[in-house]
């Protein structure tokens, strides 16, 4: 109706007008000739009242263009001759007006244009965007206004109230941002990445095969220098078997896309008779940010992909990180340097500290206790209090505990559950995390995330982040278990006979029990461990007691043969359905796991049960296959040859549709077919 009316007053408008000025001049021309003129015209005298008329027509002519000028300011009939709706209208940004409710009212020009000259009135602003006009014009749900498209361009739309009439309309302004974007993609194009580069294994490789440092490091320089010059980038080596790449963002997404074919590339450079493989490891930082930022971001990219490693390139994005590669197994360093500096560090960490809490993985087996019992074996020669955290009626460890309790310094209230260890949690305790880097899988993730001073020592590759960053990060892929990890520091660190008994064999327990009674995963210095450990006087024997099993738990393991099948060939996978809650199961699982390796023809298994409103899968591998990657992909982690996955809420029928999802794109990858170390 409003709309209506002013259209017919706008004609009203230019109708009254000029005759209003007409009548205005006609009156002033008619009282001068009637002043001069009138009694020759009029000599009958009534000149005197034509005077008092044409006035009066002067005074409706003004009391006309009045009314209109008042009528001017009111916005919804006047927009016509309004300087600000004139400028609103012809602006070059596209400007709707709508009601609080989101009825549109009007749009200008540049609006109709940019729209395919559609009218809009009567239609609601959700087509457009979700957010209420309203809450768009108040100032403070949006202080920035809310992105959205109109036609093929990008615009940031801003809100402002706006008197009309008796009432209040929304006038929203819309920001073309389409150019700014185009900017801002060439800027992100153009930006200069840095990408460090490490040969990972050559120092380690030419120790088993006979060949020249100089002419291998030859090789692989050539193959860099063209992997620079086909992403038109240069490299550069700064030190000894390290590079640096800088190159344009714009060509990170090809190297993506070739799911950096570098890593295959320097594979294909091989040394000595058993044509061992060289590897890489790559980090590339991008994020926001000037070049010490950037650079700063690669280097904790590259620390990542050694950490989980070796022959693998990590992404570290604002989100997150991106991994990429990781086929080979880790060739083992012989060298103690590191552990022997890793050592010294932890001992000043924990001389300085209040107390030390020790703490490993949810369902800890061997490997992850005995780690937790050498590190206190540190505490007690530096003098300083400590517990470790783990489950005290974890039945799985029923028998590490007798033999925990023989040795001098520990006691029953030296082990807390994560609730009871949050009380023992202060600013300057120091929090030791052994076996497990993966926030997720910790015995407690609330202390770790409150502890403000933390120490990883893990053999697995990395998968999680801290939330708080680790003072001390040792984190080996290569060594068999976190056993010889702390085994090699206690060596380092420690006069000879410093370990009774008990202490060495359940050291010792935690190698034998990750290398399958050193079958697997094994290299000089895990033999070194095991030996001196023995030296201190662990017993082979007795540490075999700790393997055997009741007939319950053996029931348990036999669950997990009587629904086997193949897939693909070579991948066994194992069910047991109908399973409690019980822990135990998950020690059946992988020991489950372990037997199918055994059949003829099988690389790689996997042991499926239900625990409670979860599903475990235990995967293990023949060393051809790496069940890390196949895990990882569905939330788990590990090694290259054992790992583990939990899947929350979920049934048997999901978990295994999603295992072997995992398979096939494990296989379509291609890492499948690369020939092991």
């Amino acid at each position: 109706m409003k709309s209506k009316l002013k259209n017919v007053f706008g004609k009203l408008k230019r109708l009254f007008t000029p005759l209003a000025i007409v009548a205005i001049a006609a009156g002033v021309l008619a009282f001068v000739i009637d002043l001069f003129f009138g009694d020759t015209l009029d000599p009958g005298g009534i000149g005197y009242v034509l005077p008092v008329l044409y006035l009066l027509l002067m005074l409706l002519g003004v009391l006309m263009i009045y009314l209109l000028a008042e009528r001017f300011k009111d916005p919804y009939f006047g927009k016509g001759e309004d300087p600000t709706f004139s400028l609103l209208t012809n602006l070059r940004q596209p400007v709707m007006m709508c009601e609080e409710n989101g009825k549109i009212l009007w749009i200008n020009k540049e609006f109709y244009r940019q729209n395919g000259n559609k009218e809009l009135a009567g239609q609601d602003t959700s087509a457009f965007f979700n957010a209420k006009p309203a809450l768009l014009c108040d100032g403070e749900h949006f202080p920035d206004g809310v992105n959205t498209y109109l036609g093929e361009k990008r615009f940031n739309v801003r809100g402002y109230y706006a008197p009309l009439g008796e009432e209040q309309v929304c006038v929203t302004v819309w920001e073309d941002l389409t150019e700014l974007d185009l900017w801002q993609a060439r800027y992100k194009d153009d930006s200069v990445l840095f990408a460090y580069v490490v040969i990972d294994n050559l120092d380690e490789i030419l120790r088993f095969a006979e060949g020249n440092y100089r002419t291998v490091a030859s090789r692989i320089d050539e193959v860099m220098q063209q992997w620079a010059k086909e992403n038109h980038g240069v490299i550069k080596e700064y030190d000894r078997d390290k590079y640096l790449f800088a190159f344009k963002a714009s060509y990170l997404t090809a190297i993506i896309e070739s799911k950096f074919e570098i890593l295959d590339k320097i594979r294909e450079v091989r040394v000595g008779e058993n044509n061992l493989p060289v590897t890489v490891s790559i980090g590339i930082g991008v994020i926001d940010g000037d070049v010490d930022e950037r650079t700063a971001a690669s280097a904790s990219a590259l620390e990542t992909a050694l950490q989980r490693g070796g022959d693998q390139a990590v992404v570290k994005t604002e989100k997150g990180m991106d991994i990429y590669g990781g086929k080979t197994k880790t060739v083992q360093k012989k060298t103690k340097v590191r552990a022997r500096v890793v050592a010294s560090e932890l001992a000043d960490l924990i001389c300085s500290a209040q107390n030390v809490l020790i703490m490993a993985h949810r369902f800890a087996d061997f490997d992850a206790f005995g780690a937790c019992i050498g590190i206190s074996r540190l505490c007690m020669m530096a003098g300083v209090p400590f517990n470790v955290v783990c489950n005290p009626g974890d039945p799985n460890l029923k028998k590490c505990f007798v033999k925990a309790l023989r040795i001098p310094g520990i006691t029953k209230d030296t082990f807390l559950d994560g609730a009871t260890a949050q009380d023992r949690l202060q600013s300057d305790t120091l929090l030791i995390i052994v076996d497990v880097n993966n926030p997720t899988q910790f015995e407690s993730a609330d202390l770790a995330a409150k502890a403000r001073q933390v120490v990883c020592i893990d053999h697995h590759r990395k998968t999680g982040e801290f939330a708080v960053q680790p003072l001390i990060t040792y984190i080996e892929p290569s060594a068999s278990s976190a056993c010889e990890l702390v085994a090699d520091m206690l060596e380092q660190s420690l006069p000879a006979g410093s370990l009774c008994k008990d202490e060495a064999e359940l050291m010792l327990a935690g190698i034998v029990l990750d290398t399958k009674k050193y079958e697997i995963n094994t290299g000089t210095k895990t033999f070194g461990a095991a030996q001196f450990l023995k030296g201190e006087g662990a017993d082979p024997a007795e540490v075999q007691q700790l393997f055997i099993t009741d007939f319950e738990d053996y029931k348990r393991e036999a669950g997990f043969g009587s629904k086997v099948t193949v897939y693909k060939d070579k991948y066994a996978i194992s069910v047991k359905e109908n399973t409690d809650s019980d822990p135990a199961n998950r020690i059946a699982a992988a020991k489950a796991a372990d037997k199918l390796l055994s059949v003829e023809g099988v690389m790689a298994s996997f042991a499926v049960c239900q625990i409670g409103d979860a599903v475990r899968i235990s995967g293990r591998s023949n060393g051809k296959i790496n069940v890390q990657l196949i895990l990882e992909s569905i939330g788990g982690g590990g090694r290259f040859d054992a790992a583990a996955a939990e899947l929350k809420t979920a049934i048997l029928t999901e978990a295994l549709t999603r295992l072997k999802n995992a398979i096939d794109q494990y296989e379509s990858s291609g890492e499948s077919k690369n020939k092991e170390v």
